[in-house]
């Protein structure tokens, strides 16, 4: 009897202990749940609190991973990696330093049509990368955080000053000008590059590269002029790995130009 009456109280014990479980996995489930729950609350936070200004001169090493928001002028064309990435320089009167961003940012900006140029005025937010013996860096986290204002082409109602080929120096970098030259060779970027177009240009035997990206060839309805062709071209100087070019903006910047051009 005695042993009948133990078994009897084990057995409902064992009948208690299944449903333990259950309710540990219930709750197990809720606190999972609410752990997400408070990331995205705690992302959505952050992501639209006011974040606060910084002026690049007053940041320090123990301001890393610190999320921020600077404003100033672009002082370097957006320059997109072939990794997908993005970096741009920018200035705010204390200082300058490098804004960079992953593939996705890059191509959301490209989408919008918000990839900075020189001269553009921005304010963008991101988390800062300060190390003891490099400039400090600026991550940026979402496309949406950058508000742009182009920079107004004041003199685009009077020509640019025309220069010979063999005249555009590095000297010129920044400069808008114009040239004009015969079109000889053409390089066209494969599928998926992120590579511009390049047209070389050549008069009295001096050569420069004229390039542009993928709006502008959209622009020019998908069609690009053909070799042996006088082209006037009016654009930004630049320099590219030791390589002085021409930055096209607007289709309507390169045309085919009239004899006697």
């Amino acid at each position: 009897m005695n042993s009948s009456a133990s078994e009897n109280e084990i057995y409902p014990a064992c009948g208690l202990q299944v449903d333990r479980p259950l309710k540990i996995r219930v709750l197990q489930y809720a606190s999972l749940v609410l752990a997400v729950a408070g990331l995205i609350l705690l992302y959505l936070f952050a992501v639209n609190r006011d974040l606060p200004f910084v002026r690049i001169g007053d940041i320090t090493p123990a301001m890393n991973f610190a999320y921020v928001r600077i404003s100033g002028e672009v002082t370097r064309d957006a320059y997109v990696f072939q990794s997908g990435g993005i970096v741009f320089d920018l200035k705010d009167g204390s200082g300058e330093i490098a804004v960079m961003g992953g593939k996705a940012q890059a191509q959301a900006l490209e989408a919008a049509g918000k990839l900075p140029r020189r001269g553009d005025r921005i304010e963008v937010a991101g988390s800062l990368s300060v190390a003891a013996d490099q400039e400090p860096r600026l991550r940026i986290q979402s496309a949406d955080q950058l508000v742009l204002n182009r920079k107004r082409a004041a003199a685009a109602s009077s020509p640019a000053p025309r220069i010979r080929l063999a005249d555009v120096t590095a000297a010129h970098k920044g400069e808008q000008i114009s040239v004009s030259g015969i079109l000889k060779i053409i390089d066209v970027p494969g599928p998926g590059s992120r590579a511009p177009y390049t047209l070389t240009l050549e008069e009295n035997g001096a050569e420069l590269a004229v390039v542009f990206w993928e709006d502008v060839f959209r622009d020019l309805e998908d069609r690009l002029p053909l070799p042996g062709k006088r082209l006037s071209v009016r654009g930004g100087v630049d320099v590219y790995k030791d390589t002085v070019q021409i930055k096209v903006r607007s289709a309507g910047d390169l045309r085919i130009a009239e004899s006697g051009q």
